[in-house]
């Protein structure tokens, strides 16, 4: 990155989009000024009041920060098991969350009834739980293609995908109305996807190959800080946005049961895939959350126990099947690289998780097995609901089989398209794996305990630009 231009591309992209999301804050957005009233009513007549007390203290505030931990906590040290690219995984994970947080919510906006009636569209802790949940594709996409994509791509990558995954969300569930609890198929099947599309047209090189040293002893364990984050808060991403009450309690439940079956079965494949039967760092770090990924869709809608265990547990040995397995086949037969083998993790569990949808949808879907008129929050197109649907059991699981091909099919198609994009020369490119080390993003600060710099940032760049220069000669005498 020599000219002028390729050093400061990011900075001017970044704020032209920054300056575009406050251009359409200002015109769009405003704060749900009837939920505000309730609550300052409440506070003055002392009333304990209703649903405002629910969203602002009891639950949905609560539920929020768990979902924010994972995402900025859990995904981010999830994704540091790589010694060369742990600054990517966790500081790019900041800039891409914070990225896609406003612009999800204001895609969301423009899809509301409210933006149709007044041309503004309100913005509550509703809304920030759904753009957390957006943020998760865009980092399960990410994890594909740590270490092979700029800081600017990866701004053009959230872009792109948050754009077709609002899309997919909308047809989902408000054309299709299907039932994907746990936003398995909208964030893991379609983030999974999305990124292996793109790998496809991307980037052809390992790059676990190019490092040398890989993970080492303190980058496993950054990562499995990472995983027992977002075990311990999974339930919660699979139940925040669950209606009613008794629905949100099987989804906390469902996860739990499914996710502690799933570490078991992790365990024992990971032990019978090594001769002398050890464990793999690598499954224990991912395996361990399938269970999670693959009870999401109907983690709301599973009234037996015992159902969440046997679902974990599939999803535990069809990950460790996929790490020790599917993966180097992928490599080698159709070149694609999965750097954090995020298809094992959400791909295989997600596409799990749909066909559950579909089993559960065959038998589960039937009023008395829900209480009151639950079945109707679960499907709300079922035949007797407030939407004068006409479903049975089995026309819900055919849409439930749609809505699994419309987010398969979207991810994989806007994948490939988005590679395109990112090949486009006029984007700065990672150079050659051998050669793409974070230093190149990240200047070196040495600093005293006066908090005084040792060098001043002009001697930094130029210092860094000459090791970049040596490193490239170095490349070539060798090759």
């Amino acid at each position: 990155m020599t000219s002028i231009l390729q050093r400061r591309q990011f900075a001017l992209v970044s704020l032209f989009f920054q300056l575009f999301f406050i251009f359409l804050f200002y015109l769009f957005a405003r704060f749900d000024t009837d939920a505000e009233r309730d609550l300052m009513m409440n506070e003055s007549d002392g009333s304990n009041g209703s649903n405002v007390k629910r969203v602002f203290v009891n639950t949905d505030f609560p539920l929020f920060q768990d979902i924010h931990v994972m995402v900025h906590v859990g995904f981010g040290f999830l994704m540091a098991f790589l010694k060369r690219y742990g600054f990517s995984a966790v500081s790019v994970n900041l800039l891409l969350t914070s990225f896609v947080t406003q612009y999800a919510m204001l895609l969301r906006g423009f899809l509301t009834q409210s933006f149709h009636d007044s041309g503004t569209f309100r913005v509550s802790i509703n809304e920030m739980v759904a753009a957390d949940i957006s943020c998760v594709a865009v980092l399960i996409t990410m994890g594909v293609l740590l270490g092979r994509l700029t800081p600017v791509q990866f701004l053009l990558l959230a872009f792109c995908e948050t754009t077709v995954s609002v899309m997919v969300e909308h047809v989902l569930f408000n054309i299709l109305h299907v039932n994907d609890g746990g936003r398995s198929l909208v964030m893991h099947v379609f983030g999974a996807y999305f990124g292996l599309a793109a790998a496809v047209v991307g980037n052809k090189r390992n790059v676990m190959e190019m490092d040398a040293e890989g993970s080492i002893y303190h980058s496993d364990l950054f990562s499995m800080i990472g995983t027992m984050f977002l075990w311990i808060f999974f339930p919660t991403m699979n139940a925040a946005i669950q209606e009613p009450a008794d629905a949100r309690h099987r989804a906390i439940v469902n996860t739990y049961l499914a996710m502690a079956s799933c570490t078991i079965s992790t365990f024992l494949i990971s032990s019978l895939t090594d001769h002398l039967g050890r464990f793999n760092m690598i499954h224990i770090q991912s395996s361990t959350l399938a269970g999670g990924v693959a009870i999401g869709s109907a983690a709301n809608a599973i009234v037996y126990p015992y159902h969440a265990v046997v679902v974990g547990m599939i999803a535990g040995i069809i990950s460790v099947f996929g790490h020790a397995v599917l993966s180097k086949r992928l490599e080698k037969r159709f070149n694609i690289y999965d750097t954090c083998g995020v298809h094992n993790l959400h791909g295989l569990p997600g596409l799990l998780s749909g066909i559950i949808s579909i089993l559960v949808a065959l038998l589960y879907a039937y009023k008395d097995n829900y209480e009151k008129n639950g079945i109707y929050h679960i499907y709300p197109y079922f035949a007797g609901g407030e939407l004068q649907g006409d479903r049975d059991a089995y026309s819900q699981a055919l849409y439930q089989l749609a809505g699994m091909i419309v987010a398969l099919v979207a991810a994989i198609l806007g994948g490939l398209l988005t590679g395109l994009v990112l090949r486009i020369r006029l984007w700065n490119q990672v150079d050659d794996p051998a050669l793409s080390l974070e230093p190149n993003y990240y200047a070196k600060q040495e600093f005293s305990f006066a908090s005084k710099y040792m060098e001043t940032p002009q001697e930094n760049a130029e210092m860094d630009l000459m090791n970049h220069r040596n490193s490239r000669n170095n490349f070539e005498e060798i090759y």
